[in-house]
């Protein structure tokens, strides 16, 4: 059990513990933190709203997650990454379980594990507000019951027990991200049947699944179908089907290779401990690590959702953490067949030669910036310096007293990635950030120029209405010109003739001058039209508050003229 309990310290400290230690990002942080505060503000737990318009991208469970987090630990940037980085972790759970159960090892489950929880792109969005972590808890839940229900010798109740819950764990993905929540594991499993030729699972496997991801989709779909009737004609047919043909997510077309560097730069630092085994491997130890069906499992787990993810028209990096388990559990069984093999002074050595010198260079690097006035512009500088001291002293151990000890150096390595990631999660200044966090703007800006919430006009853009959505909840927030992904909300509460947040060029240059217009704050960041204030509107002697030429906030106060430049 020490392995676990190291995995899970380990998890402990890089996943949880500096969740809020740095600014929100825009848009996606502001956008999944906006929807759960107006569900929970609203009642409305059925049909997703932003800035009080439907918002029909994904279904409701992961806003649902954020809300009982915001419920438990209060509107903060804490509570609004912790179901991300709960879904890491769960994720984790189940690859450990998945690889304990199919060949007994408890050094080789925590492995897999761990790397899955090193991989950098797992990292990053496990410590950032999005869906895709969640999601693939889910779909690794999945693929751990159903891998685990084929195992079974006959039809038992355990195997019934692990078909129940692989489907509701698979309702649980549908609930988070709709149909590609069941594809991904889907696809996964079926290759798995045909390649072990188990023609009857075919037949057998699927019903109790499918019983009990209706059983959990049902209520919500038949509540969000009376509550929104458009709802499933929208969800299907511009979020699925033009999404995966790339018919109308022309921001994220990307050509069919786009995963590859993607997925070679996501899955360092964690291929550092694998990459012996890859570069040593000859067909003797390729056989004995697929002999045993996991790692055939596993393999199919990782390639057929990453060509289906490939096929689709829209893309982004984030799309493709579904597979890592997959191939976690394919480097954990790579390092075990490597090292049981005899390859204890071969490319491991080397390797962790490499990444030894990586640390003592970094670590003085850091250490001369620790001492230079660098240091002093860091918020808590003790924690730079002994992040600095401590990548030095790992870099020197490596090197220099543990040549021969692979343990210690694999502990040495997930030590390093702990200590950088708890630190890096708080050295942050939030006055220096650029465009992506404008948390401290919003705070400062409420404090200088907002007196009276409830009377305040915000005027903004598409690139800060999330964010002034929830730095401004309390005041009317409308939004000029492009809108991008409120398009369809708003023009539907315009077809209803409800109030939208949608507000064009010439209804704002009305409302600036008429001479009952209230308080009113014009939020702009470095990259808004320049008709906000050059070509446009001149705004005179108004009270402004700017940060680092990123963002700019005008006060006009009732009465206050603004000239409308010909």
């Amino acid at each position: 059990m020490k392995y676990y309990f190291w995995v899970f310290l380990f998890f402990l400290t890089v996943y949880i513990a500096p969740l809020g230690g740095r600014p929100m990002l825009s848009p996606d942080e502001f956008r999944y933190a906006e929807i759960p505060r107006e569900m929970i503000a609203s009642g409305n737990w059925s049909a997703p709203t932003l800035l009080g318009v439907r918002y029909f991208e994904k279904p409701v469970l992961g806003y649902w997650l954020t809300a009982a987090s915001f419920k438990c630990f209060g509107e903060n940037a804490f509570a609004l990454r912790l179901p991300a980085a709960l879904g890491a972790g769960i994720a984790a759970f189940f690859i450990a379980l998945l690889v304990f159960q199919a060949i007994g090892d408890h050094k080789v489950a925590a492995l897999a594990a761990a790397l899955f929880l090193t991989a950098g792109l797992v990292y990053g969005v496990g410590t950032t507000a999005v869906l895709d972590l969640p999601l693939t808890a889910f779909v690794t839940g999945v693929l751990c019951t159903a891998y685990l229900a084929l195992a079974e010798p006959c039809f038992n109740r355990r195997k019934i027990f692990l078909l129940i819950s692989c489907g509701l764990l698979g309702g649980g993905a549908f609930m988070v991200k709709g149909f590609i929540g069941l594809a991904l594991p889907g696809v996964a499993v079926l290759g798995f049947v045909l390649w072990e030729r188990r023609w009857k699972e075919l037949w057998q496997m699927p019903w109790i699944p499918l019983v009990a991801a209706v059983a959990v989709v049902l209520p919500w779909a038949w509540a969000v179908h009376r509550a929104q009737p458009d709802f499933w004609r929208y969800f299907l047919v511009e979020e699925h089907w033009q999404r995966f043909t790339g018919g109308t997510d022309s921001d994220h077309v990307e050509p069919w290779w786009f995963f590859l560097p993607v997925l070679a730069g996501g899955i360092f630092p964690a291929a550092f401990p694998a990459l012996p085994a890859l570069i040593s491997f000859r067909k003797t130890e390729w056989s004995r690590l697929f002999e045993r069906s996991i790692f055939r499992f596993a393999l199919l787990a990782f390639v057929l959702p990453f060509i289906l993810l490939s096929c689709s028209g829209g893309k982004l990096p984030t799309y493709i953490l579904p597979c890592f388990p997959g191939l976690a559990i394919l480097a954990g069984g790579m390092v075990a067949v490597y090292f049981n093999t005899g390859g204890h002074n071969r490319g491991f050595r080397w390797v962790f030669d490499f990444l030894g010198g990586v640390f003592f260079v970094g670590g003085c690097g850091m250490a001369m910036l620790a001492l230079s006035r660098f240091a002093e512009l860091v918020p808590l500088r003790p924690l730079w310096c002994g992040l600095a001291g401590g990548v030095l002293a790992a870099g020197g151990v490596t090197l220099l007293l543990c040549r021969n000890k692979w343990r210690l150096r694999l502990y040495i390595f997930f030590g390093v990635f702990a200590l950088t990631t708890f630190c890096g999660g708080f050295i942050i200044d939030p006055v220096t950030i650029g465009s992506k966090m404008p948390e401290f703007f919003l705070v400062q800006t409420r404090t200088r120029l907002v007196s009276q919430p409830d009377s305040t006009l915000i005027v903004t853009t598409r690139r800060l209405m999330q964010a002034a959505a929830w730095g401004f909840p309390d005041c009317e927030i409308l939004v000029v010109d492009e809108l991008g992904e409120l398009d369809y909300g708003c023009a539907a509460a315009d077809a209803e003739g409800k109030e939208s947040p949608h507000i064009t060029l010439e209804a704002f240059t009305r409302l600036v001058n008429r001479p009952d217009r209230g308080k009113t704050i014009v939020l702009m960041d470095s990259n808004s039209p320049s008709w906000l204030e050059e070509d446009e509107f001149d705004f005179g002697k108004a009270k402004r508050y700017e940060v680092k030429n990123e963002f700019t906030a005008i006060r006009l106060s009732p009465g206050e003229q603004v000239k409308v430049r010909q």
